[in-house]
């Protein structure tokens, strides 16, 4: 029957391997998007063929497209890295499981050694990228890292030392890929901006949602205080950010809701007053999501493909909890029957 996807092995797609029982995709906005595909299996002329077949090798590169609405959606395109197998007296009842990940795990492999010097966070990712043959969308960061002040030390892999710098700067760090098979790295803060890509409905008519969950805790610092010596000049360094740098999904973010002062001092080591600001954005940008939700939709009830870092609207959940959430993640579960996904949101204020 198939599971109504297109598989490919090393940009050939394989009819045989739509066959799959089952299949999970995990996107999550600050890990790399990972696949398990179940197959069931059975003993042939003494071997097991799907234990030694080559497109399941590691490093062949699996590539999982879903067609919605005459438009083609790849999930995640990367290298097969391991297999979990369940072997069964006789062959009945024996599977595999193929597992792999998008391409930044090729960045995770080996430890780098490089002192950066006279650039900045964005123009060290921007080269790393370059490496990997990366359609690059970097956005720009404001430290300068000098070489009479510190230069910028990388002692990790290529991915853990990007994942650094996101982190720092309130930044995220993923990769997408189209249906052509080109990749393109996103090294930027979440854009809260734009419309939403799909309506999760509930209470109202025409849902699509049979229950979402929605919790929050207000116990997040929503400012900023950083004081800093430069080593330079011997100057003060006094950088404050008093709200959160991002766009508020709804009418009141975290500093309105509590109505009260909640700072925490940035005491990070930095060179000039723009990487203190930096830093300490980043910091109030992670402590900003003080709402999150998780529910599961049907594609086919939904009618859109719900992706990790974008924007989708809630609607029917009450004045306070209705109105637009950031995806921060979404498993796809796949098989003949259906597509679900598993969706968890997060917000950094109620009110529509």
């Amino acid at each position: 029957m198939g599971l109504g996807i297109a598989i490919s092995v090393n940009g050939q797609p394989d009819e045989e391997l739509v066959q799959a029982s089952s299949l999970e995709i995990h996107e999550n906005m600050d890990k790399a998007t990972t696949c398990n595909i179940r197959y069931e299996i059975d003993i042939s002329e003494g071997d097991i063929p799907f234990l030694i077949d080559s497109r399941f090798d590691a490093g062949s590169e699996i590539s999982i497209v879903v067609p919605v609405d005459d438009i083609n959606h790849c999930l995640v395109k990367g290298p097969v890295h391991g297999h979990n197998i369940h072997l069964q007296h006789g062959g009945g009842g024996s599977r595999i499981e193929i597992k792999g990940s998008d391409t930044s795990i090729l960045m995770d492999r080996s430890t780098q050694s490089v002192a950066w010097s006279d650039v900045k966070d964005s123009d060290a990712v921007s080269s790393i990228l370059g490496n990997y043959g990366y359609s690059a969308d970097v956005q720009s960061t404001d430290a300068l890292h000098e070489t009479n002040k510190h230069t910028l030390i990388q002692r990790e892999s290529d991915l853990g030392f990007i994942r650094r710098l996101s982190r720092r700067n309130g930044y995220n760090f993923w990769i997408t890929c189209d249906e052509n098979g080109d990749e393109t790295a996103h090294f930027k803060r979440p854009e809260l901006s734009g419309n939403a890509e799909a309506d999760l409905v509930i209470n109202l008519e025409d849902p699509n949602l049979d229950s979402i969950d929605i919790e929050w805790d207000v116990e997040h610092p929503a400012s900023m205080e950083g004081k800093q010596l430069d080593l330079n000049t011997k100057d003060d360094m006094d950088v404050a950010v008093s709200q959160t740098p991002q766009d508020i999904l709804g009418s009141d973010g975290l500093s309105s809701v509590t109505g009260d002062t909640r700072s925490v001092h940035l005491s990070a080591p930095a060179d000039d007053v723009g990487d203190l600001q930096a830093r300490g954005e980043g910091a109030i940008i992670e402590a900003d999501w003080f709402i999150k939700a998780s529910c599961q939709a049907n594609l086919e009830n939904l009618g859109s493909l719900v992706r990790s870092n974008t924007i989708i609207e809630l609607q029917g959940a009450g004045s306070r909890y209705s109105g637009k959430y950031y995806v921060s993640g979404v498993k796809h579960i796949i098989d003949a029957s259906q597509h679900r996904m598993e969706i968890e949101l997060i917000r950094n204020g109620w009110g529509e």
